[in-house]
């Protein structure tokens, strides 16, 4: 093949007047974040359910007995429950690091020894090849959750270490799949919204 004399071997193609630069490119880079609103007071969260379905049972019975005294109390208490947990309410913000930083983390927590045996057993009795873990996530976890965290502010990280010593598995899911969805997940915000098109012409906006 015949090499066109503008751009011979060791040579930069020239770029076309106007080009967008990568620099240009870097400039636009905003790394994803999420918000994960937490309820710091997983006991009264857990609770107003279980009260929801009973003020729901109370209206019924009130209704059906053409009384008014049992639902009321109820009413009052899941209030009184709501604002705790709202109270409660703690939102953690994080953003996604540079991959290089990524894979540097996930390189300090390699899986032990005992969840490389339990992957092999898994793959055993389901008649799939064995894959090692990537990571162990008990390490893992925490340690990509503290890089990614911007809201709150930590001052040490043996204060954030205690911290996640006490939540529960509910709370800690909550930061660990964020974590990993900031992380990995493809942003793409899709077609544009044709609902925000119709708002605008309805009122001769563009």
């Amino acid at each position: 093949m015949t090499v066109p004399e503008t751009f011979q071997a060791g040579q930069t193609p020239a770029a076309p007047a106007g080009a967008l630069s990568l620099a240009d490119v870097t400039a636009k880079i905003q790394r994803p974040r999420e918000r994960v609103p937490l309820y710091m007071d997983a006991e009264t969260a857990s609770q107003i359910a279980d009260v929801e379905e009973a003020l729901k049972r109370a209206r019924e019975y009130d209704d059906l007995h053409n009384e008014s005294d049992t639902a009321p109390p109820l009413a009052r208490y899941l209030r009184e429950l709501e604002e705790r947990a709202e109270a409660s309410k703690v939102v953690f913000v994080l953003q996604a690091v540079q991959h290089r930083k990524y894979q540097a983390l996930r390189a300090q927590c390699p899986p032990t020894e005992a969840q490389i045996e339990q992957a092999a057993k898994m793959a055993e009795a389901s008649g799939n090849q064995a894959v090692e873990p990537a990571f162990d996530p008990d390490a893992f976890a925490p340690l990509l959750v503290r890089h990614q965290l911007l809201e709150p502010v930590v001052s040490s990280d043996e204060e954030f270490a205690a911290f996640w010593d006490q939540l529960n598995d509910g709370q800690l899911n909550q930061l660990w799949s964020t974590a990993l969805t900031v992380q990995l997940g493809v942003t793409d915000p899709g077609p544009k919204s044709g609902l925000a098109s119709e708002v605008l012409q309805s009122f001769g906006l563009s």
